[in-house]
């Protein structure tokens, strides 16, 4: 074994695309210079990969793809032993039904990661059932850490655990050398840009309800939207698309791997979450100098500041979010503004450094 402070590991129940599996990889990368990691994950493209690549195929242990499994609770408590780890660290609901059993057999303390605590889509009594799991689970917790202020708002307000076990350490991403070009602006169409995982949280629906009042306004071909993902609602969307005339101004571009080169032809990152924890999907579209128009919730709030940064629109209201698009794009100083504005917020408040630094804080407490 290295020479190093500690044995760490990561468990997470998802290593395709997303944000969550990004930002473990980003912590990894920061911070495996200081500390042993080893991960538990899904084989999913790419991270699984990802990881390995870091940390080497001996230090993953594969667990099942948001899945429970006893059996693989038993598999990781021996790995534990054998690897002599010092801290487990989960990330994600699906993560954390793992960790916390794990911990209270093994005796390692545990933090936990929250990336949202995604109750949207809960009926009343899924969402008590989930909440009182979760204060359980907080008895086998040594720390929480909350990814922004507004989740650690709804944390503290359902009760889950004492405020004084929750560090609120907001995501970080990596600060890209260059800012967009200003041809962005004056590009015809404007490239609008979005990353979804086409589900009941991302909403993504909304994009053709928008599109639909800037047809009213006969503005919708200034626009066309480019979408990166994939997802259970992905045919329906498309299907919509279909239905509502929207096809050509739609660009449906799948999983890739590339997304920075999408963000920096880019004109405005539009979301229309019905809820975030911290999306790191923003973060990156600002840390290019994208203005952003997002719906105005718990995370996309806690990141874009209206009227400086971009724009929020209230969630149901659609034609907002066409008006802010319009006004956006007739003024180039005020695109240029939010554009400077959005790059210096990333790089004071929401840097890679900044983020690995205060984790390796609680590590080192813990």
């Amino acid at each position: 074994m290295d020479n190093k402070n500690l044995n760490i590991l990561i468990i997470t129940v998802r290593a395709d695309f997303g944000g969550g599996p990004e930002h473990i990889y980003s912590l990894i990368k920061e911070l495996f210079k200081e500390d042993n990691f080893f991960i538990a994950c899904p084989d999913d493209f790419p991270y699984k990969n990802k990881y390995a690549e870091i940390l080497g195929e001996e230090r993953v242990i594969l667990i099942p793809h948001r899945k429970f499994k006893i059996s693989y609770l038993f598999k990781l408590k021996k790995y534990l032993k054998q690897n002599k780890i010092n801290i487990i660290h989960s990330h994600g609901k699906g993560a954390g039904i793992y960790s916390r059993p794990l911990s209270f057999i093994s005796g390692t303390p545990c933090i936990h990661t929250f990336h949202g605590l995604h109750t949207g889509s809960y009926k009343k009594y899924q969402k008590r059932l989930y909440i009182f799991l979760e204060k359980v689970l907080s008895s086998f917790t040594k720390k929480f850490i909350s990814v922004s202020s507004g989740e650690f708002k709804e944390i503290t307000e359902n009760k889950i655990s004492n405020p004084i076990k929750i560090a609120i350490i907001e995501n970080g991403v990596e600060i890209p050398e260059t800012i967009i070009s200003d041809n962005n602006f004056f590009s015809s169409p404007k490239n609008l840009i979005t990353f979804t995982r086409f589900n009941f949280q991302k909403n993504s629906s909304q994009l053709i309800f928008i599109f639909e009042e800037l047809k009213k306004q006969k503005k919708a071909d200034l626009f066309k939207i480019v979408i990166l993902g994939t997802g259970e609602e992905e045919n329906d969307i498309k299907n919509m698309c279909k239905e509502y005339n929207l096809s050509s101004l739609f660009h449906f571009m799948g999983t890739v791997e590339d997304r920075f080169d999408y963000l920096k032809k880019s004109f405005c990152y539009i979301s229309t979450s019905r809820w975030e924890g911290m999306p790191l999907s923003i973060l990156e579209a600002m840390s290019f100098g994208l203005p952003v128009i997002a719906s105005d919730v718990v995370g996309n709030n806690n990141i874009v500041e209206h009227n400086k940064t971009g724009f929020l629109y209230n969630m149901d209201n659609p034609k907002e979010a066409a008006d802010y698009l319009i006004k956006l794009s007739k003024d180039f100083g005020l695109w240029k503004f939010f554009t400077q504005a959005a790059r210096n917020k990333v790089q004071l408040h929401f840097s890679l450094n900044k983020m690995a630094a205060e984790t390796q804080k609680i590590y080192n407490s813990i």
